[in-house]
């Protein structure tokens, strides 16, 4: 199938769009938190498992969950801090704990220092200063009506401890925290999810880890042009239009009044205009509700397009599911799907039993997607000790677009994506091309890859 300009096609947008299952029963997820969710292979077997509100379950060869005993506690971050190759657990009290091959998490003593954070709700994870280990950003939330608190960044020493080497210069209301390589200068940059009507912080890194916030000049600070801000709760990274530049989700939630911001979509404008942001919302079709809270995002019909589900918080309000159209806007899938949970922070996607179709978690259920006839292609990311696999980009070349995706720290409020990334390909059924661009610079390239599912590990020995 040709577009008219002879570029090959990758959507299919006349295909309907048919109900997700709610199996979180029938899979052994009985009594799921439905805390803040984060999809992490803690065991390395290559099948994703599911972390939740202090709940961690098993993934057995995607067909069954089983309740793993001795769990880290609360809610936080996974990633692999020691570089031993297991995913550790970063607790937002302020806690490191280790993972033993999955099988105890044992409290690692005096890693963290005290944190002037005395209510954090986001964390990510990222080589910051571009030495090979994994860093900290901490967002400082609120006491309401008693203090803000203050943002910090927690440095990997290398030896199992981490230094404060940042703190934010003033104290804001931050909730999620997420980061990209949206100025594709290397290293990866912050974006801080301010509450309470206060500007969002996007710092950009000169990659020795030091930070300026550019979210004025940048367009992304989320005044909207009205002098004024929204609540925002989280935000997503994610390529909307594959032209191969990240954009942003900034999901707000906003009371009735105009002047407080709604939702905005922003289209990372590339190395032309500097990587500016430019503003999407007004044509993308977004139907407003008071309590959006946190977004995710990813290809759930597999036509080569980024979609968004987003949670709400208020009784009467629904979480909803928008499907990309292309072009900026977006259809309401909800009704189709039907995935519209009721006042959660939850929500998180991963193809957890490899069939080639993003599954959801929301609300407590587990909701596994229906499939269809589009292609795909999952691509597990390995890195090593020193060069670690979070702020991995892997670059899709097709049909005369890019289609990028990166291994993310975090995503909206707290909520951690499938490690695993995925690229739905619509019709294309033949071989593609991918580059791989690691934390520290260097890039791979792959030609001619056909495989549905593919490893990737960092240069390989000989090269």
């Amino acid at each position: 199938m040709r577009a008219a300009a002879g570029l090959l096609m990758i959507t299919n947008h006349a295909l309907a769009i048919s109900a997700f299952q709610d199996i979180t029963d029938a899979i052994g997820l009985e009594g799921l938190s439905g805390g803040v969710a984060c999809w992490v292979d803690v065991d390395g077997d290559g099948w994703t498992d599911l972390f939740t509100g202090g709940q961690l379950w098993r993934n057995d060869g995607g067909k069954k969950f089983a309740r793993i005993e001795g769990a880290p506690g609360g809610s936080g971050v996974w990633a692999d801090f020691d570089g031993d190759g297991d995913p550790d657990f970063f607790a937002l009290v302020g806690q490191l704990y280790r993972n033993e091959k999955g099988k105890t998490f044992t409290v690692v003593e005096k890693a963290i220092p005290e944190l002037p954070t005395k209510v954090c709700l986001g964390a990510v994870p990222g080589d910051f200063d571009g030495d090979g280990d994994l860093d900290l950003y901490v967002g400082g939330y609120e006491t309401w009506q008693v203090a803000n608190y203050h943002d910090v960044i927690l440095t990997n020493k290398g030896d199992g401890t981490f230094a404060e080497t940042w703190r934010s210069g003033a104290a804001q209301p931050a909730r999620g925290i997420t980061a990209a390589d949206f100025d594709e200068d290397g290293d990866l940059d912050i974006y801080a999810s301010n509450y309470r009507l206060v500007a969002n912080r996007h710092w950009q890194n000169d990659g020795k880890g030091t930070f300026a916030d550019v979210a004025a000049a940048f367009g992304t600070a989320g005044d909207g042009g009205l002098g004024a801000w929204g609540h925002t709760i989280g935000s997503a990274w994610g390529d909307f239009d594959n032209d191969g530049h990240f954009d942003l989700f900034v999901g707000n939630f906003s009371h009735p009044p105009a002047y407080q911001d709604r939702p905005y979509f922003l289209r990372n404008r590339g190395p032309k205009e500097n990587f500016h942001f430019e503003d999407k919302s007004g044509g993308a079709g977004l139907r407003w509700q008071e309590s959006y809270a946190s977004p995710a995002l990813a290809d759930f019909d597999n036509d080569g397009l980024l979609d968004l589900f987003f949670t709400t918080v208020y009784g009467g309000d629904k979480s909803v599911l928008y499907r990309n159209a292309g072009g900026w806007t977006f259809e309401d899938a909800t009704a189709a799907a039907k995935v519209a949970t009721a006042q959660t922070y939850q929500a998180a996607w991963c193809d957890f039993d490899a069939d080639g179709y993003p599954d959801l978690v929301s609300g407590g259920r587990l909701f596994k997607n229906p499939g269809g006839p589009n292609h795909w292609l999952r691509v597990r990311v390995r890195g090593t000790k020193r060069v670690p696999s979070v702020g991995t980009q892997v670059r899709l070349a097709l049909g005369g677009k890019t289609l990028v995706r990166q291994v993310e720290g975090a995503t909206g409020q707290g909520n951690q994506n499938d490690p695993y990334l995925h690229f739905g390909l619509g019709a294309h059924e033949g071989p593609v091309t991918l580059e791989i661009r690691w934390p520290d610079g260097r890039k791979q390239s792959l030609k001619s890859v056909s495989n549905r599912a593919l490893t990737v590990t960092y240069f390989p020995a000989g090269e």
